[in-house]
């Protein structure tokens, strides 16, 4: 009797999950009092691909109800459609800053730095953070810093975990070394310890706890130290006081040595003081927070999608390869060529398939999925949807990737060829149908940067090694700011002898 309680009792849950299913997913988007909630907590294990089907379902458009104690906090509409991509980012871009809630949420970790400013501080920090980023002197010694990088770190560790014949979380290795050559990158100097990026990821995480947390909560618990308010203001102390101490240490080098330049806030502050300006503590500050949180994870990660899909396409790995081997061979390389330096800028530029391969993955999977903004005024969306004064809104980067209006019947396949144009060049697309690196005035100051990084990187390691998924292996999209892989990517590493001498 007992057995057959329990069958029974198993198969009313089996019929109760099934009604739910069916449920939640034929149910209102919108329910009274919860809003979307229920929905997004039954879609939360594959909230990219259902937000997808759900954009594209609700016509490009659809407006969000959170709970009624969160409305003032939630974003209220997401859109996805390129029309609307580029009225928002650029043809109404004075209308749709980044908004007070968004500073709000944030300033305490990023200040005043670029992140967080709109209107005139931001362009006051915008001009000279594009002219030091884009200067042929930081890109020099940016490479310079990047190739020695991987002969020296990188590229030893992969050997000695080769030879170990070890599973590695390739993810995180990328990830790692990215960060600290972007530490070096911003502050011309290596972090001293893991202390700083551990405490900035910490104070990262708190920061999205307060975007979906009612204000009058994390204030509360910010006046009275507890809960993640606890947690940020302890990582604040140390990203601070670690910040504070590298950018007066650098000002004070500036001082002693004039010429002194290459790092990103040598830079800005040179063009600064060429404009009669002196910048403030706190505008370095908020700068150099801004531009480590930009470039920290969006390179290596945007580098583990990559690997993972030329393990899913081998022959995509084999026209890489080839292509890699064109370039070396027409170096006439010997046993005496100085294979750190085997990949320059003009070995860089001439990767038109590695490139479309790293376009096609970001695409597919982009780093940021998608871009906060706030109306200033009402105003009217491209395809019709009324948007009031400070009506919060959600651009669905990965969705505008996946439109088959815009990419085609093929859109969902990973497709390199789609970025190469006659003649075998890369060919790029619009900003707007592709808003990886944002796009209008707030595009990416480091896009160009990020490139040339990821391909000298990708091509050193796939010079050398092929990169074998572990068997069993499951990659999916992890639900945050950044798109990390939720459970990292395991791979193993074998020698490749056929290109490098």
């Amino acid at each position: 009797m007992e057995g057959v309680s329990m069958s029974a009792v198993a198969t009313v849950g089996v019929i109760v999950l099934c009604i739910m299913r069916i449920y939640f997913m034929k149910g209102p988007l919108n329910w009274p009092l919860a809003g979307m909630v229920p929905w997004i907590l039954w879609h939360i294990g594959n909230i990219y691909e259902e937000g997808c089907k759900l954009v594209l379902e609700k016509g490009g458009t659809f407006i969000v109800r959170g709970p009624w104690f969160l409305r003032s906090n939630l974003f209220e509409v997401v859109t996805h459609t390129p029309d609307n991509v580029q009225y928002i980012l650029k043809e109404n871009f004075s209308n749709f800053p980044k908004g007070p809630y968004f500073k709000e949420v944030f300033f305490h970790t990023f200040g005043h730095g670029i992140f967080t400013s709109d209107d005139e501080l931001w362009k006051r920090q915008r001009k000279p953070t594009v002219m030091a980023v884009s200067s042929s002197i930081f890109k020099d010694r940016n490479l310079k810093m990047l190739q020695k990088s991987l002969q020296e770190k990188l590229l030893p560790l992969i050997e000695e975990l080769k030879e170990k014949k070890a599973s590695v979380d390739l993810q995180q290795l990328l990830v790692e070394f990215t960060m600290d050559n972007f530490f070096m990158a911003i502050f011309g100097r290596e972090a001293e310890n893991g202390t700083f990026t551990s405490a900035f990821d910490e104070a990262t995480e708190c920061c999205i706890y307060r975007f979906v947390c009612p204000s009058f909560a994390w204030k509360f618990m910010r006046f009275f130290n507890i809960g993640f308010e606890k947690s940020l203001k302890e990582a604040e102390a140390i990203v601070k006081g670690s910040v504070t101490e590298m950018v007066k240490a650098r000002v004070k080098e500036l001082e002693n040595d004039k010429e002194l330049q290459g790092d990103i806030l040598s830079n800005f502050i040179k063009l600064e003081r060429d404009q009669g300006r002196t910048p403030s503590q706190e505008v370095l500050e908020g700068l150099a927070m801004s531009m480590f949180l930009a470039g920290k994870d969006t390179t290596g990660l945007a580098m583990s999608w990559f690997f993972w899909f030329i393990c899913m396409h081998p022959h995509v790995e084999e026209k890489i390869v080839s292509e890699l081997s064109q370039i070396l061979k027409s170096k006439h390389l010997s046993d005496g060529y100085d294979t750190s330096k085997v990949f320059g800028w003009e070995e860089l530029r001439s990767m038109n398939y590695l490139q479309a391969a790293l376009s096609e993955t970001m695409r597919l999977r982009p780093p940021v999925p998608a871009v906060f903004r706030e109306a200033i005024i009402d105003t009217v969306l491209p395809d019709g949807t009324h948007i009031k004064k400070g009506t919060k809104c959600l651009v669905f980067i990965y969705a505008t990737n996946r439109m088959e209006s815009t990419w085609g019947k093929d859109a969902l396949e990973f497709k390199p060829e789609r970025w190469i144009g006659k003649g075998g060049v890369y060919m790029n697309q619009s900003e707007y149908k592709y808003p990886v690196f944002v796009a209008g005035p707030r595009i990416c100051v480091g896009k160009d940067l990020a490139y040339a990084n990821m391909k000298c990187i990708v091509a050193n390691i796939l010079a050398r090694y092929r990169v074998k998924l572990e068997a069993g292996h499951q990659v999916k999209p992890k639900l945050g700011i950044t798109l990390f892989m939720k459970h990292g990517l395991k791979v193993t590493l074998h020698a490749r002898n056929d290109i490098l001498p």
